[in-house]
C-alpha cells in the first residue's frame, strides 16, 4: 500500500508542475557536476525567442531536506507560474543531481546554482538581462543567501538582474548549541540522525516537529516507501551536507544588498520562531519578516494560501515599496 501512495502522490505533484507549464531538464555545469531541475520552456536551449511574447522575472525555487522538489513546492508553482517564469532545481545528493567534487557547503550548493543559471547555455532565456528573484526554504534558504552573494557577483556582465530573496523558516544564525537542543528535542543524540533519517522511527520524529499539526496516524508500509525513496538515497552524503552548513562560530552573516522577506510558521519546532527576528537583525533594514500563524516548519504547505499571497505581494511590489501588509499574517 505505501508504495502505492507515494508513487501516486508523486504523480500527482509532477502533474502540478506539467500544469504550471514546467519541464524537466538537466545540464553539466561542470565536469564534474549535474544539476536536474524543471524550468519554463522560454528559458530552455530549445526555445526560440521569436516564440516568447515577454521577458518575465525568474523566480528560482530551492528546496530544503526531505522529499522531491516536487512535493515541497507543488502548492506554489501554479500561482507563480501566472507571473514569472520558474526555475525549481534539484539540490546536489538529492534525486538525480550529483558531483564529484568533494565540497559539501551550503556554498558549494550555491555555487552549482549559479552555475546553472548564468552559465549561458543551460538556460539561455535568463541570459538577456532578466530579473531573477531567489526563495529558499529550510537548508534551501542557506543555500538561496549563498545564491544571491554568487548572483550578485556576476550583476556586471549583463546576464542577469538580481531582484529579490525570500528566506523561509531557514536559520542562516544557528550554531551548535542549537543543533544540540534540536537534537534533545527530537530525542536523539545528533542532529543528523533527525534530519537524514536511518529508520522509520526517526522518520516519525521528524515528521511530528515539521508540522503544527501532524496526521494522527501514518501506515509504517508508507514511511518506509518514503524513506526508501527520499531519504536512504546518498544518506551519508547528506550528513555530510548538513555537517557542513556554514553558520554559526567563525561564519559572518552580513546584509544583503536586495530586499529580503524573511517568512517563518508561528510554531516552527526545527527553528523557533524567535530566531526569525535574529536573522533579521543581521540582515538590515532591507529584511522584513512575515510570520504565517498556525504553521510550523513547513508554512508554504500547511498554509499555501496565504504563503502564495505573502510572496505575491512582496515579488510584485515595486523595489522599497513592501511593508509586508497582509492583514492575516503577522
Amino acid at each position: 500500500m505505501g508504495f502505492g501512495v507515494v508513487s501516486l502522490l508523486n504523480a500527482v505533484f509532477r502533474r502540478m508542475f506539467t500544469s504550471a507549464g514546467l519541464r524537466p531538464g538537466s545540464a553539466a555545469v561542470d565536469a564534474d557536476t549535474t544539476i536536474h531541475f524543471w524550468a519554463c520552456p522560454s528559458l530552455l536551449p530549445s526555445s526560440s525567442s521569436s516564440e516568447e511574447k515577454e521577458r518575465r522575472p525568474v523566480v528560482v525555487l530551492i528546496h530544503g531536506f526531505g522529499p522531491d522538489p516536487t512535493w515541497q513546492w507543488a502548492a506554489q508553482v501554479g500561482p507563480l507560474s501566472r507571473h514569472f517564469d520558474l526555475v525549481v532545481p534539484t539540490l546536489l545528493f538529492f534525486g538525480a543531481s550529483a558531483t564529484r567534487a568533494p565540497a559539501r557547503s551550503d556554498a558549494f550548493q550555491a555555487a552549482a546554482l549559479a552555475a546553472l543559471l548564468t552559465g549561458g547555455g543551460h538556460l539561455p532565456g535568463i541570459g538577456r538581462r532578466r530579473t531573477v528573484h531567489v526563495v529558499g526554504t529550510s537548508y534551501g534558504g542557506l543555500v538561496a543567501y549563498h545564491l544571491a552573494r554568487a548572483l550578485h557577483l556576476h550583476r556586471g556582465d549583463g546576464a542577469i538582474e538580481l531582484g529579490k530573496v525570500v528566506l523561509c523558516d531557514s536559520d542562516a544564525t544557528k550554531g551548535a548549541e542549537d543543533d544540540r537542543a534540536l537534537a534533545a528535542k527530537g530525542g536523539v543524540t545528533e542532529v543528523t540522525e533527525l534530519m537524514a533519517p536511518a529508520d522509520t522511527k526517526a522518520l516519525r520524529r521528524l515528521m511530528a516537529l515539521c508540522v503544527h499539526r501532524p496526521p494522527k496516524y501514518i501506515p509504517e508500509c508508507l514511511l518506509r516507501d518514503m524513506l526508501r525513496k527520499y531519504f536512504a538515497d546518498k544518506r551519508e552524503d547528506k550528513i555530510a551536507l548538513i555537517k557542513g552548513i556554514a553558520t554559526g562560530e567563525g561564519f559572518q552573516l552580513t546584509p544583503l544588498p536586495q530586499e529580503v522577506l524573511i517568512i517563518w510558521g508561528e510554531f516552527d519546532q526545527i527553528f523557533p520562531v524567535e530566531k526569525a527576528q535574529k536573522l533579521k537583525e543581521k540582515l538590515g533594514e532591507k529584511a522584513t519578516v512575515k510570520v504565517i500563524p498556525n504553521t510550523g516548519h513547513l508554512p508554504q504547505q500547511e498554509d499555501p494560501k496565504l504563503f502564495n499571497r505573502i510572496l505575491l505581494d512582496f515579488f510584485l511590489q515595486p523595489a522599497s515599496t513592501y511593508n509586508g501588509a497582509t492583514a492575516a499574517a503577522k
